[in-house]
């Protein structure tokens, strides 16, 4: 059995390995209130753990999505300010999808800026 390439997990810590499109889009579908976040992470490059692809959601349904690419110096991160239950899910889930598949494009998809912990705040509860 060949080890997988890529892995989701979602806030509750369940997995999916090598996930099918489908699956990917029915996971983003399911998120809500009470499981904000999936995650996906390669697992097929050196740095585990660095690469990565994570989408959370605010408590409006916008969404913010930040991808890194190994070190601190290749994290970014987009956000989606059109809920995901009004047409938010039709920007982030074609960039889920590509990223998944490595397809070239999702980088032009969403306004990235680079991750500064600085800016960035607790989420609500």
């Amino acid at each position: 059995m060949a080890e997988a390439r890529l892995r989701v997990t979602d806030e509750t810590g369940e997995t999916w390995d090598d996930p099918s499109e489908r699956q990917i889009q029915r996971l983003y579908a399911a998120l809500n209130l009470r499981c904000r976040f999936l995650v996906l992470e390669r697992l097929d490059v050196p740095e585990v753990g660095q690469h990565y692809l994570q989408v959370a959601l605010n408590d409006d349904l916008t969404v913010v999505v930040e991808y890194r690419e190994g070190g601190s110096h290749t994290h970014y991160r987009a956000e989606v300010s059109l809920p995901s239950d009004r047409g938010g899910e039709e920007l982030v889930v074609p960039v889920l999808l590509d990223w998944a598949a490595r397809r070239e494009g999702w980088r032009h998809e969403l306004p990235w800026v680079r991750w500064d912990p600085k800016n960035e705040r607790p989420r609500e509860s």
